[in-house]
């Protein structure tokens, strides 16, 4: 009855005292284990060595329970160490997967910090936090090298920039990103590595890397790229039965850059009746009325089309279900796009973090694109790849299969 008018009066504080009662009862419960642990280290040890010794007092925190003062018995020796509450360890292993699920999904380890009292009962430091991906780091890091079992006839292939910590700085580095079809026609990141994105020899190596793991490189039919130099050519070496397919997008870019200003409007509109042509003949023909129209005034424009005019219209050799997801880079700059999101709440990374965010976040988009072929003619548009609505069941299944 006086819990009960305590209610009345005050809940809040009602449930602060009983809360602390809770805590209480289990920091008892807590400690006659201990207790029980070090009786029986002592039954075991030599007597002659090893006596009681006291105890050492300090905070551990459960799950649904907070922190309790926990005394954990000491021998002179020294010896002891228990296994129930090891030696700088200060939160259980369920608190440690709840820090671990909210940096992965987006909270930084100094905001997670702060906020931690409120959200988990617990203070922590934000080396803890940082500390708590220990526990996916092992499966997330030998995701990203994982064995290659499917077949992919399509890649994409693109770089982005990551922000990584080193020695005190903060520098942006370059990350290489392969993007695949399957022979399902579902999506997979294949590959997240460090490496010079305008450098072909990186390139190659990165191909000769998919190799290994298992990628069938004649099954390959098709690569989409930006005009790096030089990158058509070792994809080509690596692939042999594939061709390459310009960006529409980035040659866009360069064309129009070059195109005088009183022609732009002009020369934009013929442009587009290349680029969005029904066939291949189609493009040609509206290809060489641009030529014809447009003429010397716009030779560099013409030219800088004429020269990737094959790589442009690549994708008219695939079903006409796949010309929107080939035309462009767009699949994986969208995916380069989601990674930053991931990353950008943090000031800078170490290498190692960042892949294990990386790993995570290729893992989230994956569970959801071998769900929905490209082709599906439930997808309205590319942002229904990337935007699921279910997304926060999958962010859940895939955590837990980290962890778990």
């Amino acid at each position: 009855m006086g819990r009960y008018q305590s209610f009345k009066e005050n809940r809040q504080k009602a449930f602060e005292e009983i809360s602390c009662e809770v805590r209480r009862s289990v920091s008892s419960i807590f400690n006659q284990i201990l207790q029980a642990e070090f009786e029986l280290f002592l039954g075991q040890s030599d007597p002659s060595l090893t006596k009681k010794n006291g105890f050492t007092e300090r905070d551990f925190s459960i799950k649904g329970i907070g922190s309790i003062r926990v005394k954990v018995p000491r021998d002179r020796s020294r010896k002891f160490e228990s296994s129930i509450v090891p030696k700088n360890i200060q939160i259980d292993n369920e608190l440690k997967k709840d820090l671990a699920v909210l940096h992965l999904a987006g909270i930084s380890n100094r905001t997670l910090a702060l906020i931690s009292k409120r959200v988990l009962g617990v203070k922590v430091s934000p080396q803890t936090v940082h500390n708590s991906l220990s526990l996916v780091e092992d499966k997330a890091l030998a995701w990203l090298d994982r064995p290659i079992d499917k077949k992919y006839w399509a890649l994409f292939v693109d770089g982005t920039n990551f922000k990584i910590q080193r020695r005190g700085s903060t520098e942006k580095e370059p990350t290489l990103v392969v993007l695949g079809i399957d022979d399902r026609n579902c999506l997979s990141i294949l590959t997240l590595q460090p490496g010079q994105k305008d450098d072909a020899g990186c390139w190659r190596g990165v191909f000769k890397d998919l190799a290994n793991r298992g990628l069938k490189t004649d099954f390959v039919q098709i690569g989409v790229m930006d005009g790096l130099s030089g990158l058509e050519v070792a994809f080509k070496e690596a692939f042999k039965n594939s061709v390459t397919s310009r960006c529409w997008v980035h040659a866009k870019v360069n064309i129009m850059n070059k195109c005088p200003a009183r022609l732009s409007d002009a020369f934009e509109g013929l442009l587009a009746q290349v680029m969005y042509a029904d066939s291949e003949s189609e493009a040609r023909k509206a290809f060489y009325s641009l030529k014809t129209q447009m003429g010397p005034d716009a030779e560099s424009s013409i030219r800088c089309l004429e020269k990737d005019i094959e790589s442009l219209l690549s994708h008219y050799k695939f079903p006409k279900q796949f010309w929107r997801t080939l035309k462009t880079t767009n699949p994986i700059e969208r995916v380069n796009k989601e990674l930053k999101r991931r990353t950008k709440t943090m000031e800078g990374l170490g290498e190692n973090t960042l892949n294990i965010l990386l790993a995570f976040t290729a893992m989230r988009l994956e569970y959801h694109w071998q769900r929905i072929p490209v082709d599906s003619p439930s997808l309205k548009g590319l942002n229904n790849i990337y935007f699921p609505k279910n997304e926060e069941n999958i962010i859940s299944d895939v955590l837990e299969n980290l962890i778990h």
